[in-house]
């Protein structure tokens, strides 16, 4: 990393399969941290988020200091959802959103640590 267009045609089927498990582990964390991790520290907080539109719970959570950054958020989901429409034929778009993502892996770390640490501090 950084991947460029050229290094991405150049891939070794390893160096593919490494991209491919970050992407994927990537995708996965991000998922149970917006569909499970949020909705239970709410739940746990006694918050009412039935029938709530996500971007509610993210804002509910910004306002608990949960989340730092809603738009960073919305970012990151943006940039996994643009991979998924990215194809081979696209290389250089492909790459780039590889380097956003591989960039912006430790801002999806720190939103589950902080999230952690709020439940550690705070459990009854």
């Amino acid at each position: 990393m950084p991947l460029d267009k050229n290094k991405y045609l150049n891939l070794t089927d390893d160096e593919v399969e490494h991209i491919d498990q970050f992407l994927f582990r990537f995708s996965k964390l991000q998922d149970a941290i917006g569909e499970k991790l949020f909705k239970t520290i709410l739940l746990y907080l006694e918050e009412k988020i039935e029938n709530k539109p996500f971007i509610d719970i993210l804002n509910r959570l910004e306002k608990l200091e949960l989340l730092d950054d809603v738009v960073a958020w919305k970012e990151l989901r943006d940039d996994r959802n643009e991979l998924a429409h990215n194809y081979d034929d696209e290389p250089e778009e492909t790459s780039e959103v590889i380097n956003k993502l591989y960039n912006k892996k430790s801002l999806l770390i720190d939103i589950y640590q902080q999230i952690k640490s709020y439940y550690l501090k705070n459990k009854r």
